[in-house]
């Protein structure tokens, strides 16, 4: 058996053994969450702020990767990209990394070299660890760029594992993001997620849904929202024209847009990700209109 062989089974081995000896309080009490019924609203995630002494580019992206999946499994909400050819979001979460204790009780521990504290390098001989990490989140309306609102989370997370030897050189990007969430930081990462989750959606209410129209034709009227954001048929919805955007000439901060409303629609029928509507009253909708919910 070759030395990178060995190594990539004690990879294996410590990050099972980390998982398997994890305990959070985020896990223990995680309960399936009932089917969301309502409108979906769209939402991104931004990468996550994390200077180098919090672990850097390896924590953020670790971070910003549990944290969209967290939003995508919670059922509330449709996450889209924040940036280039893909639907726009109602708002965009952006978070940092503001405390990071890697070993903030515990004994038994010994770790050499690498970045989080020779998690990703080295050797780390871990018998008992306690971590703790605190992220500082600003949920922002992406029409306006307001801040919608600011919240904190922290999560804790303790292991008891074996000796295992992290090879450097084994690893890379693919490597790094899964020994970063089998550890115990990571584990705490994912607690502190799970109660901002909760925050979030509490920002949400705040941020209205929205859909927009796609085309008006003799046929009917085409969204750009379907069963993707539990769209149903026969759901009515007001159709608004923006009009002028308004902006601070100091900074050039968007401050409102004006909107007239113009008459109704109908939800006729709903496909995977566009739906069908009549117009109940008012003005034929244009291309760009947005829809709103009564």
């Amino acid at each position: 058996m070759t030395n990178l062989t060995l190594n990539r089974r004690l990879v294996l081995s410590g990050a099972t053994l980390a998982v398997a000896g994890l305990a959070t309080p985020a896990m223990a009490g995680l309960q399936t969450r009932a089917a969301f019924d309502g409108l979906r609203k769209t939402i991104a995630v931004d990468l996550f702020q994390a200077t180098d002494a919090v672990g850097g580019s390896v924590t953020a992206e670790g971070m910003t990767a549990m944290l969209t999946q967290a939003l995508v499994e919670d059922g509330r909400f449709l996450v889209v990209e924040g940036s280039g050819g893909g639907m726009a979001p109602s708002a965009i979460v952006r978070a940092a990394v503001t405390k990071f204790e890697a070993a903030a009780g515990g004994g038994g521990l010994s770790i050499s070299g690498g970045p989080l504290g020779g998690l990703l390098g080295g050797r780390a001989s871990t018998r008992s660890q306690t971590a703790v990490m605190e992220i500082a989140l600003r949920l922002i309306d992406a029409a306006t760029g307001q801040v919608v609102s600011t919240s904190s989370a922290q999560g804790r997370a303790s292991s008891r594992t074996s000796e295992a030897g992290l090879v450097e050189s084994w690893g890379g990007g693919r490597l790094g993001g899964e020994i970063f969430r089998a550890t115990p930081i990571g584990q705490a990462g994912q607690d502190a997620i799970m109660k901002a989750v909760d925050q979030i959606a509490g920002g949400m209410r705040a941020v209205e849904w929205s859909a927009l129209v796609v085309d008006a034709a003799e046929n009917g009227v085409y969204l750009n929202a379907g069963a993707d954001r539990n769209i149903q048929s026969g759901l009515t919805l007001s159709v608004w024209r923006p009009g002028r955007t308004l902006t601070d000439p100091g900074t050039g901060e968007v401050l409102d847009v004006e909107m007239a409303r113009i008459g109704r629609v109908r939800v006729e029928t709903v496909r995977a990700r566009l739906s069908i509507a009549s117009v109940i009253d008012g003005e034929p909708p244009m291309r760009g209109d947005v829809l709103k919910a009564d």
